[in-house]
């Protein structure tokens, strides 16, 4: 009976000791915070290689056609 009652008491203060500890509430804070940059920086490379992508077509279409308005290939300094 002694060794049912320490084990008893024994898991009480361990349960106990696990209530009043907050690792697991920062560690899911962490989480949600890289996340949450991740996100972000797939969403802003996205914009940003869609962004390069109309650039580079745009400068492709001015490669392949010389005759393209300069207004959307850019002005060329001439001599």
């Amino acid at each position: 009976m002694l060794l049912l009652s320490t084990t008893v008491s024994y898991i009480r203060a361990r349960f106990a000791e696990l209530r009043t500890r907050e690792d697991g509430v920062t560690a899911v804070e962490y989480a949600l915070m890289v996340a949450i940059i991740a996100l972000l920086m797939v969403a802003g490379f996205f914009l940003l290689f869609s962004n390069i992508q109309t650039a580079f077509n745009n400068t492709a279409d001015c490669v392949q056609d010389p005759s393209t308005p300069t207004a959307t290939c850019g002005s060329v300094a001439g001599p």
